[in-house]
């Protein structure tokens, strides 16, 4: 008696199998446990599972130090999270500057900066607002040296419980710590504050990229048309400054009197200084 012949079977098109080749494919994975929000930058989305962040769960970004453009990359996120729900910054390096995120179309009125005592604090506020059903965002900078790998589980557990994007600020020595986030991004600043450069040290579906390069303006513009108009005003200033100085040093000499201009420029310079401040906090 013959053997029954076996059926041919695409062994290769079953759901199950993942393939190195298939890195950023959803084979094998169910796309609606990886709900995304953009980044806004369509190179940083090219890698990202889904085409953008992880809308739940817990990523690191690893600076060398803070200031170096690690807000105008998360501005588009911040966007979208502030519209309808809190997002919480725990003990935040520096006060976030309201005009700045305002004109950036943040609703700075969905912002609550939270400042704690001790790590265990900072860990305990962290895993709360991500359980919390009011906050879709938590910006939280942990103190490094206590941070350990089973305490960024606590946090992607919450996260991924409560529906939340978690965001740890890590010195860029903990590259070569373990940790739990779904992502983790390691910045770097370059020769210009429109630009930066990151790798992806650890990403859901694919293997690390390195040497990426994204032109910060091409999410945040705007300010930095503000930006660019507020420093040809301080020229003006500074100039019309100048020869005000120098009429009233004439006229010092003559015995005589004149108005400036110094003061009025001055005063409404002074409305606008704080938009130049807050743009460059974003650097």
């Amino acid at each position: 008696m013959s053997a029954e012949k076996t059926p041919d079977i695409d062994v290769l098109a079953h759901p199950m199998l993942w393939r190195g080749k298939d890195l950023l494919s959803n084979t094998g994975l169910n796309p609606s446990q990886h709900a995304v929000l953009t980044s806004g930058y369509a190179e940083l989305d090219h890698h990202l599972l889904g085409g953008g962040w992880p809308q739940q769960g817990l990523v690191d970004l690893l600076l060398p130090q803070a200031g170096i453009g690690e807000l105008r990359l998360i501005l588009p996120v911040l966007q979208q999270l502030t519209q309808n729900a809190y997002v919480v910054w725990i003990n935040p390096p520096f006060i976030p500057y309201e005009t700045a995120l305002g004109a950036c179309g943040v609703n700075t009125h969905n912002i609550l900066v939270v400042r704690t005592q001790s790590h265990e604090d900072t860990l305990w506020s962290t895993e709360r607002c991500c359980l919390s059903s009011g906050c879709a965002g938590v910006l939280a900078w942990p103190e490094e040296r206590k941070l350990n790998i089973k305490e960024t589980r606590r946090i992607q557990l919450a996260a991924r419980s409560g529906r939340t994007l978690a965001l740890f600020f890590r010195p860029i020595s903990a590259i070569a710590r373990s940790s739990l986030a779904e992502l983790r991004l390691a910045l770097r600043p370059t020769h210009s504050v429109d630009r930066l450069s990151l790798d992806i040290i650890k990403r859901k579906g694919g293997w690390p990229v390195h040497d990426i390069e994204l032109c910060l303006a091409e999410a945040s513009q705007t300010p930095y048309d503000v930006m660019q108009s507020l420093h040809q005003q301080l020229a003006l200033w500074q100039k019309q400054g100048a020869h005000a100085a120098q009429r009233e040093k004439t006229t010092v000499q003559k015995g005589a009197q004149e108005p400036t201009v110094y003061a009025d420029f001055a005063y409404d310079m002074s409305t606008s200084e704080p938009d130049m401040a807050a743009n460059n906090s974003l650097h």
